[in-house]
């Protein structure tokens, strides 16, 4: 009985050393954490396609930062350990890129977008013309200011339209995401906003009011790179890669955006 008890004990630990041994000689993946700067044009589409990523790619952790274009490039002028910046429009890109902050071969350009006007989904306004913006009986008008490319954007418009200084006088600014605009009209603090096609799709809480002629704007092109100081050069590239397959480009288009050249 004792010769049993003694037999089996070395068994167990001829068992736990050979499992101890397994375990000691099974490569190690180590977790890697993805810091991103992206606007917030992309915002839904990217929290969709970052589960995606990470259900393939589980020993990768994407953990994006939205903010405009302003905020980004100061931030990485500045040192922020930012592994890759993503602009709703390539001028920031360009300006990085002058100042040796990113690395020209990872650029990638990805896909465009309409800009909207929108209301409450249960607003009673109509806007038959974009000039009505400037109207008296309309009396807030949310908008991004010239850090956002949002803001940008609808200054240009606004301009071409001759409407700029009208519509500025009863603005209700956002200053540091685009998200901004999308939360004044559903709060109430804004009858309309000015803002992208994945903002408005983003909310049932608001509804398009119009849809901005693309004639009055350059047309958009949101552009991402790596920061040329990422210790993660290559886990980065190959998430900048993804956002060209045709599985990321369906998560997109779900969100109103849309490959460029289309």
């Amino acid at each position: 009985m004792k010769l049993l008890r003694w037999l089996t004990l070395c068994f167990l630990s001829l068992a736990l050393t050979l499992w101890l041994g397994c375990c000691s000689w099974a490569p190690q993946i180590q977790a890697v954490t993805l810091n991103l700067a992206v606007s917030g044009m992309v915002r839904t589409a990217v929290e969709e396609i970052d589960q995606v990523y990470q259900q393939e790619h589980p020993h990768i952790w994407l953990n994006p930062i939205f903010a405009g274009a302003a905020l980004i490039r100061a931030a990485v002028d500045q040192g922020e350990p930012f592994d890759a910046v993503w602009f709703a429009d390539i001028a920031p890109l360009d300006v990085l890129q002058a100042q040796g902050l990113i690395l020209p071969e990872s650029r990638r350009e990805l896909v465009t977008t309409d800009i909207v006007v929108i209301a409450a989904a249960d607003s009673a306004v109509q806007l038959t013309d974009l000039h009505e913006l400037a109207s008296d009986r309309l009396k807030t008008v949310a908008m991004g200011n010239k850090d956002l490319s949002a803001g940008k954007y609808s200054h240009a418009i606004l301009s071409r339209l001759g409407i700029l200084q009208a519509v500025e006088s009863k603005a209700v600014w956002a200053k540091v995401d685009v998200r901004e605009v999308l939360r004044a009209v559903e709060q109430g603090e804004a009858e309309v906003g000015i803002t992208f096609l994945p903002e408005a799709k983003a909310s049932a809480k608001v509804k398009v009011l119009a849809t901005v002629s693309p004639d009055l704007y350059e047309p958009l092109r949101s552009g991402a790179a790596v920061v040329k100081t990422s210790p993660h050069l290559q886990e980065m590239q190959a998430y900048l890669d993804f956002l060209s397959t045709d599985r990321a480009m369906a998560v997109f288009q779900k969100f109103g955006l849309r490959p460029l050249g289309s």
